[in-house]
């Protein structure tokens, strides 16, 4: 068996990213667990070049490890799911971290859960949540 060489097979892929369409493009994103990581990494820029979004539109793609978050808050699961749900009818995105070890009872070992949200969102989620950006820096990761 050939060893494949990473950076030709990553200029490979980019070459190959670059002449497909964007609705191409969209359409092996939404099958993405099946790239390899290379694969995977070289799409997403691809589509970043080319201001698309990256959000997976379905089979519920953890969605964390393709955006860059920062955390706000760090609390109990109640309080998260009520802040989760505060922020995403003020129509920003939010994303929970550790909620199910939290469910599980172990959120002592992980200390609460994660509230995140993109860093362009900081500033009003923290407004919308009554937090100072003072009180949220400690979270922020």
């Amino acid at each position: 068996m050939t060893m494949v060489d990473p950076e030709e097979e990553r200029q490979r892929l980019t070459k190959f990213y670059a002449q497909m369409s964007k609705g191409e493009l969209r359409h092996i994103f939404e099958d993405a667990e099946s790239l390899t990581d290379l694969a995977g990494k070289a799409l997403r820029l691809e589509m970043e070049r080319r201001g698309m979004d990256t959000y997976p539109s379905k089979k519920g793609t953890d969605v964390a490890e393709f955006r860059e978050l920062i955390v706000i808050r760090q609390m109990d699961l109640s309080r998260a799911l009520l802040a989760k749900a505060s922020l995403e009818s003020a129509g920003i995105e939010c994303y929970l971290a550790d909620d199910n070890m939290a469910r599980m009872e172990w959120s002592n070992l992980v200390g609460g859960v994660r509230l995140s949200v993109k860093p362009q969102d900081a500033k009003d989620a923290l407004r919308i949540l009554g937090l100072s950006e003072q009180k949220a820096s400690k979270f922020r990761e």
